[in-house]
């Protein structure tokens, strides 16, 4: 009779080439994650040393290369469905990584190092002068296979032992990376982020905690101290209160865009109505902000029916009606994956004017800046073919991808 040495009728044994899949799936992962990395460095390197494969010949000029490498990232972007940020930031790692942490990064190319490891490395080594890369190197190569958290600790405090600034110093210029950021989020809601000094962080803290328990404390308060914390954040910022149910109109001059369908607003449907640079919000919510407003302007949602797509369609410059529509209609920039709201963004004509394109809804898209320059400044190209609903932008290597359809 037989003898199997692995029996996959035995549980052991099943549990066993389980843990096999997932380490060997895991390595695979974070080497291919490397390549991932070093094929966009390559490009925008190649990119950095070739412009004329982005750029015009009649644009090259000074700053061809910058225009190059920001070609590049975004083709690179759109094909990997990427952030162009992110890509930078991948081909960044790259970089950094096999220039200052050559073992790490040989490492972390066989699969032997977790993606957020190597970032984390990166990171911190980009911050240290030469002389101090190898003794880096040497000091976290021990940790490199510790949980990220762990390795986080490991390499932020070899990072504290080898500065050679006080503390003090790095503090003012870690300061003026200070920001404050929306980020949108499901069912009505969204996060706001702060990255602020300590101090003041601390304090903010402690602002909100003695307003909110104040308010915990009083007989009929129903809220629990997270809710009262967060309520207490948006009455400061907004000016507005929120007392039974009842909410006094924002003290801040905050002009938002706020589509109701009508049937929605009678009761006779449950369509949500779309708020401008968030998405769906209730009924009731909607509601209440009409409720707050001082005058209400009524927008068609029928393109084709609403005249004032069709104003002035020979002159250049874009009626106001029709820009308002348009930052309403189209939320973000044109270009795939940029997120940016419609309200920082220019508009431009996909047809250009001086070549008989008109100040159309149907010519006229909002663009970044970022966006709107490369379109002039580079091969990129954009066009929108007759009876498409979405223009179609092409890179400067041929590959070829719709803008983005609106996201609600």
């Amino acid at each position: 009779m037989e003898h199997l040495l692995l029996d996959p009728a035995d549980a052991d044994t099943r549990v066993e080439f389980g843990m096999a899949e997932a380490e060997f799936a895991q390595r695979t992962q974070w080497r291919a994650s490397a390549e991932v990395f070093r094929a966009i460095d390559t490009t925008l390197r190649e990119a950095a040393e070739h412009p004329e494969v982005f750029i015009e010949a009649a644009m090259l000029r000074g700053d061809a290369v910058e225009f190059a490498e920001r070609a590049a990232a975004a083709d690179l972007a759109v094909r990997l469905s990427l952030a162009e940020s992110t890509v930078r930031a991948y081909g960044m790692v790259a970089r950094t990584l096999r220039q200052r942490l050559p073992l790490l990064w040989a490492w972390f190319a066989e699969g032997e190092v977790s993606t957020q490891n190597a970032r984390e490395a990166a990171s911190i080594v980009s911050e240290l002068p030469a002389d101090l890369w190898a003794e880096f190197e040497t000091r976290i190569m021990g940790a490199i296979t510790l949980a990220p958290a762990r390795f986080m600790a490991r390499a932020r405090a070899v990072r504290e032992k080898l500065q050679a600034q006080t503390l003090t110093e790095r503090h003012e210029a870690a300061h003026a990376h200070r920001g404050v950021w929306t980020e949108v989020d499901r069912d009505g809601m969204g996060w706001l982020h702060a990255h602020l000094s300590a101090e003041k962080l601390a304090m903010v803290g402690a602002a909100l905690d003695g307003i909110a328990f104040g308010l915990f404390t009083e007989s009929d308060e129903q809220r629990t101290m997270a809710q009262l914390r967060a309520d207490v954040l948006s009455d400061l910022l907004t000016g507005s209160t929120c007392t039974s149910g009842t909410c006094t109109r924002p003290a801040v001059g905050v002009a938002i865009a706020l589509t109701i369908p009508v049937l929605t607003l009678l009761g006779h449907s449950d369509e949500p109505a779309l708020l401008e640079g968030v998405g769906p919000i209730d009924i009731e919510t909607a509601r209440r902000l009409c409720g707050t407003v001082p005058s209400i302007t009524r927008l068609l949602t029928d393109p084709v029916s609403g005249s004032i797509l069709e104003m002035d369609p020979r002159q250049y410059r874009v009626p106001a009606a029709l820009k308002r529509w348009l930052a309403i209609q189209q939320v973000t920039c044109d270009f795939p994956g940029c997120g940016r709201r419609a309200a920082h963004c220019d508009l431009d004509h996909t047809r250009a004017w001086a070549d008989g394109g008109t100040t159309t809804a149907d010519n006229l898209s909002h663009r970044c800046r970022t966006h709107h320059t490369m379109k002039h400044q580079t091969k990129w190209r954009v066009d929108k073919p007759p009876g498409a609903e979405r223009a179609v932008w092409t890179s400067p290597t041929g590959y070829s991808r719709e803008a983005d359809p609106p996201p609600f």
